[in-house]
């Protein structure tokens, strides 16, 4: 189990105890493992590969993974890529910044109501780290719905918790609702060392993939790549359950583009 991380000067108050679990072995949620295929796991190393390199030094580095759109396959990236990252010995964090319709504790196998709403809106004192054993991942749950989700990605107290995060680990995995739905992705700009944007065929459109790209370029996002799934079979593409996953770097492209 990953140390006790608490906020410091805040009294606690309904603290919850963190456990030790173990992720959801249903194939339906598609956990990358070493059971699965070989051209999965050699395609998500692929991923990890491209990132580390487009994010080099040794201190930590934050991640965010988000889309144009819903339905595109953010979240099953964010969760795998932890996992990849943590296959090298990697400590690694997963926050569930999708506040308003989390998906990764179901993805997990998590069972937990408190996360990252109740510690931002101080009803906890303790950072709520879940330890998922046999993947080797830490995870913060993203908590009770808010009111307001905006307002607490956008706080204080978000960056200080980030700060705090990076004194633990090598990694830290953020999983973003989509850029055209809300903003909560791009007001982290600051903080976050690189953006993947998942694409999906067959889903994505150019149109809103374009608008995406032009929200996270004004507030200077810094775009790593795109990840692409669910294209038919290629060789440059590697099949997982029916989805197919491709790795591109993204370039900076003119505006018309």
């Amino acid at each position: 189990m990953a140390r006790a991380l608490k906020k410091p000067g805040r009294r606690q108050k309904n603290v919850r105890s963190k456990s030790k679990q173990k992720g959801n072995s249903d194939s339906k949620t598609m956990l990358l493992s070493s059971r699965s295929p070989f051209s999965v796991q050699e395609a998500y190393k692929t991923l990890r590969t491209n990132v580390t390199f487009s994010l080099p030094g040794t201190d930590c580095k934050c991640i965010g993974i988000t889309s144009a759109n819903r339905g595109e396959g953010k979240s099953t990236i964010a969760v795998n890529l932890s996992i990849s990252l943590a296959q090298l010995n990697k400590k690694v964090v997963l926050i569930d910044c999708d506040m308003r319709l989390p998906t990764v504790i179901t993805k997990m196998g998590v069972n937990a109501k408190e996360g990252l709403s109740n510690y931002l809106s101080g009803m906890i004192s303790e950072v709520p780290v879940v330890r998922i054993n046999n993947l080797g991942v830490d995870v913060i749950p993203s908590g009770e719905i808010p009111p307001d989700a905006t307002t607490l990605i956008n706080s204080e107290a978000m960056v200080e918790l980030v700060k705090l995060l990076k004194d633990t680990y090598d990694y830290i995995v953020f999983d973003f609702p989509p850029i055209n739905i809300v903003s909560d992705a791009v007001l982290l700009s600051g903080v976050i060392d690189g953006y993947l944007m998942v694409v999906r065929h067959g889903v994505s459109e150019h149109k809103k993939l374009n608008e995406a790209l032009r929200q996270m370029r004004f507030a200077d996002a810094h775009i790593i790549g795109v990840v692409y799934n669910g294209k038919s079979t290629d060789k440059k593409y590697y099949k997982y359950r029916g989805h197919y996953y491709r790795y591109e770097h993204y370039y900076k492209r003119s505006k018309e583009s």
